[in-house]
């Protein structure tokens, strides 16, 4: 595969193709094919955001489970939507804390009233690449008109004033004159300086994760090529027209619009919306793995709706404690009376059994197990995946197990019962990402799983 250099580039910049997850690409093959007829995506795009094959013997371009505009070559990109109805990706990521995959691709978003501190990095890195392209391309400057009184004036004298404040007062060796200065105090050089100043305190005095030190230098590095610029004690230049688009910047300092959209955004502590197209701000193109978040916003949400039970825990069972070995160890006992045997070398993986969700009783008894399942879901649960839960039920003694999915458009919500395997109640529930009110939406889910899991063990499924 050939690989191509990816410049900072803005949606009007490429073609934009929509598609969805894990649907095929409507992509003329040539269009992504070099002369030599290989490949000629951009970088880390290929089977990570999309994968190739061939279809009657054509090559064949998918997307995968990764929602916002991808660039696929210098001019074409695609813009990729959820799978299943979804209006409330802001909200899902804010409650996760969330932090999206971000790509050299600029796109617009629509700005909203909240902010969430996964955006500080993006906001960061966003406006410090817009300041990249300021500083290459020069900084604005304004002419100011100054005057003096002096003995050596320049530019022109102004003979009115002259007369009046020198000449009437006896003073015939100086002059008052005027001139034009060109200055970088201006306010849209106040606005950027004001915002870069916040983020540098933000991180210096913040947690130091990974990126933060990096961010801090380059930071450092656009304050000293705003050094001559004063720094206000407030951010008053928020308001000034030109800084708001009202007024126009020169056109030769056009490329100053991205960086005073994100430097407003910054001081005003706006937030921006992952579901609706805008032009409010420009950004690196934002990237969400739905699948991941879908199945942390369902656990979080869960957790939350059972934190004041007070016998109950819901845990994570892709990690400590939730997480059990797969095998129970074997007592003595038993194995005498087994043919004999070998065990298994230690030295290799030994399997866990990881359930998505993981509900706990005070005394280790578990009512429920539930895996979520960010899958295309109609009628029943795909036999693989309840396979699986059925086998973590198994192992964890749980009554009941329940996958967990979104809910397609043309079927509905709610809690489905598949039946009985053997001991085990096989439950399903299918959740609207669409719905108005999202928070309405996992309150009666919650609801519904508190119901389940406080029935007696013997109830039978037509009695739930």
């Amino acid at each position: 595969m050939i690989v191509t250099p990816l410049r900072w580039l803005t949606a009007s910049d490429r073609h934009v193709i929509p598609c969805r997850e894990y649907a095929v690409i409507d992509v003329d093959p040539q269009d992504v094919l070099g002369s030599d007829g290989r490949l000629a995506l951009a970088p880390g795009v290929l089977n990570q955001y999309v994968r190739a094959d061939f279809k009657d013997n054509e090559l064949r371009l998918t997307a995968k489970g990764v929602t916002g505009l991808i660039p696929l070559t210098d001019r074409i990109a695609i813009q990729v939507k959820p799978r299943f109805p979804l209006r409330n990706l802001t909200h899902m990521v804010s409650v996760c804390g969330y932090s999206p995959t971000v790509l050299a691709a600029l796109r617009e978003y629509k700005t909203t009233d909240e902010w969430s501190e996964w955006l500080l990095d993006v906001m960061a890195d966003g406006l410090l690449a817009a300041m990249d392209t300021i500083t290459l391309n020069g900084l604005l400057r304004n002419y100011h008109r100054r005057t003096e009184a002096s003995s050596y004036p320049h530019g022109r004298i102004d003979t009115t004033v002259t007369m009046l404040r020198q000449a009437a007062h006896g003073i015939r060796h100086r002059a008052q004159y005027s001139w034009f200065e060109r200055t970088i105090d201006n306010a849209p050089n106040r606005c950027l300086k004001s915002a870069v100043a916040l983020l540098h305190a933000k991180y210096v005095h913040g947690p130091r994760s990974r990126g933060v030190r990096e961010r801090i230098a380059r930071l450092g590095e656009v304050m000293r090529v705003l050094h001559d610029v004063p720094l206000e004690s407030r951010p008053f230049s928020v308001e000034d027209p030109q800084v708001r688009g009202i007024d126009p910047l020169p056109e030769t300092r056009s490329y100053y619009r991205p960086a005073l959209e994100l430097a407003v955004a910054i001081l005003t502590g706006r937030g921006i919306n992952l579901d609706a197209r805008g032009d409010d701000v420009s950004l690196p193109s934002l990237l969400v793995k739905t699948e991941d978040l879908f199945e942390k916003f369902v656990r979080i949400t869960l957790q939350e709706a059972f934190s004041n039970h007070p016998n109950l825990t819901v845990l994570d069972g892709n990690q400590d404690p939730g997480r059990l070995a797969l095998y129970e160890t074997i007592s003595e006992a038993q194995k005498d009376t087994l043919p004999k045997h070998e065990m298994p070398s230690t030295a290799g993986n030994n399997p866990s059994a990881e359930p998505d969700v993981v509900f706990r009783m005070d005394g280790g008894f578990h009512p429920l197990v539930a895996d979520v399942k960010y899958t295309n879901v109609r009628d029943y649960a795909d036999r693989s995946e309840v396979e699986q839960i059925a086998l973590y039920g198994l192992r964890y003694g749980s009554p009941i197990v329940m996958t967990i999915h979104p809910r397609r458009k043309d079927s509905g919500k709610g809690l489905y019962l598949a039946g009985r395997i053997g001991s085990l109640l096989v439950a399903q529930y299918r959740i609207d990402l669409g719905a108005d009110d999202l928070e309405a939406e996992m309150d009666e889910m919650a609801a519904c799983v508190a119901a389940l899991i406080t029935r007696p063990v013997g109830s039978s499924a037509s009695g739930i």
